[in-house]
């Protein structure tokens, strides 16, 4: 029950954003300016204070070689510069082999820096596509396997060179790979949901902005009325003066009669819209709960399609009232356009309330929520409703899978508790299933502590 959907969303979550995300040149040179910088510190600390024999000229070699990578990048491109996959894959690449080739002059596998392999990988598994980080991550496997055979013994005090175990350093590999493999998939599925998240809540900040813009038409049709009312006035009487004046010349007669009838009709139209505003105004600023939903269902009603609304009144409380929202009626209305758009025959919904609380049930007799749906309800960019070639050249309607995402969000920020389910999934369920029989689709329960429901439009 969501309607709008991305083609193909629920089976390639991990591509969708890919094309949108790209490493910022500037980021890739800080990074390799700070690996410079540590490397250096970490070589000059070892070799002059701690007086441990090492290739230093050999060391530097990688380290001068990044050094002037970064100057020319940043001297040949602007820092604002977004790196294609396959560049910032080459940086990264480039990366991993300027670690290799110190580790190699530095104990390889022994030396206890070993675990710097796992920042270019985590880096690609935020940015760049599954592919490009798939294959970093063979390249840092490959190198780490090599340096655990082959490399310069790692430098020691006194008592020269420093080895372990061969059991030992199987184990180091083990470690290193399976915390990167790790890491990488835990960071690229956080890095995954919250790009989705940002791109629901900017199409839901869309959607609602333009509700909002469509509700103040009715301001704009109110005050057009209002301030073109007295020049109409004025055009009809001064053209009524004129006919006076000019009755012995028939032929402007003629056209200050044309005049004065579209002066007329002009007023006529915007005493119309006038109307329709107050009408509107009458249903949906400051109104009983009953009257809403009576305005929501009017607009989702099919031919079809039988919605009923029930009403179940606690101790003769009086019906809620709200003011004006347009992001909440949108909301509530996308879950009963979707009920009926799921239902076969028929929808109920339920409005409660008492002193405390304000309820409403949506119930509907089609299928209800699939298995695979309802574990993922809430999140963004899930349909029911995938998009194929059949569909797509048949005009069958598609969206981004944001419809139950927004209904959602918007509901709960006015604080609404939301349970959704298929038949007796939970105790309010079973509570409107021995008032008004088992209907077998899916349910919708909405409850709000009174005094928040009557809040909302006002903030």
């Amino acid at each position: 029950m969501v309607s709008i959907i991305w083609p193909d969303q629920t089976n390639n979550s991990d591509e969708k954003f890919e094309t949108s995300r790209h490493l910022k040149l500037a980021t890739s040179i800080r990074l390799r300016w700070l690996a410079v910088f540590g490397q250096t510190g970490a070589i000059i600390f070892v070799y002059y204070f701690l007086k441990f024999e090492l290739p230093i000229i050999w060391c530097f070699v990688p380290i001068i070689l990044s050094a002037n990578l970064n100057i020319t990048l940043a001297l040949l491109f602007p820092s604002s510069n977004r790196l294609k996959p396959v560049y910032a894959t080459s940086l990264l690449a480039y990366d991993i082999l300027q670690l290799s080739t110190i580790f190699y002059f530095t104990g390889g596998l022994q030396n206890p820096f070993i675990f710097l392999f796992i920042v270019p990988v985590c880096v690609s598994a935020t940015i760049l596509p599954r592919n490009f980080t798939i294959f970093l991550g063979l390249l840092a496997v490959f190198v780490i396997s090599i340096l655990g055979i082959y490399y310069e013994p790692l430098p020691w005090s006194n008592t020269g060179a420093f080895s372990v175990p061969d059991l030992y350093l199987i184990g180091l590999w083990s470690s290193v790979i399976l915390v990167m493999l790790f890491l990488a998939i835990y960071i690229r599925q956080i890095s995954n949901e919250s790009h989705a998240m940002f791109a629901a809540l900017s199409a839901t900040e869309l959607m609602l902005e333009r509700e909002q813009k469509l509700s103040a038409l009715d301001g704009l049709a109110s005050a057009a009325a209002h301030e073109l009312g007295t020049p109409l006035s004025t055009i009809t009487l001064v053209a009524k003066e004129l006919k006076i004046e000019l009755k012995d010349r028939p032929e402007v007669n003629e056209d200050l009669e044309l005049l004065m009838s579209q002066a007329t009709r002009c007023r006529s139209i915007l005493a119309d819209l006038q109307l329709r505003k107050n009408e509107i105004n009458d249903s949906f600023l400051d109104f009983e709960i009953t009257e809403m939903m009576d305005n929501l269902i009017s607009s989702h009603r099919m031919a079809e399609i039988d919605i009923a609304v029930e009403i179940y009144i606690e101790n003769d409380s009086p019906a809620p009232t709200l003011c004006q929202n347009p992001a909440f009626l949108y909301a509530l209305g996308n879950l009963i356009n979707n009920a009926a758009e799921f239902a076969n025959s028929k929808v109920i919904i339920e409005l409660a309330w008492s002193d405390k609380a304000v309820c409403i049930h949506i119930a509907d007799d089609g299928a209800g929520f699939s298995d695979e749906i309802l574990d993922q309800l809430g999140e963004p960019f899930i349909s029911s409703r995938k998009a194929s070639t059949t569909s797509m050249q048949s005009g069958e309607y598609h969206g981004m899978g944001l419809g139950f995402f927004i209904a959602k969000t918007v509901l709960e920020r006015s604080g609404a508790r939301m349970l959704v389910g298929n038949k007796i999934s939970s105790k309010p369920m079973i509570e409107f299933g021995k008032k008004y029989g088992q209907l077998p689709g899916a349910h919708i329960n909405l409850k709000w502590r009174r005094s928040d429901f009557e809040l909302i439009g006002q903030a």
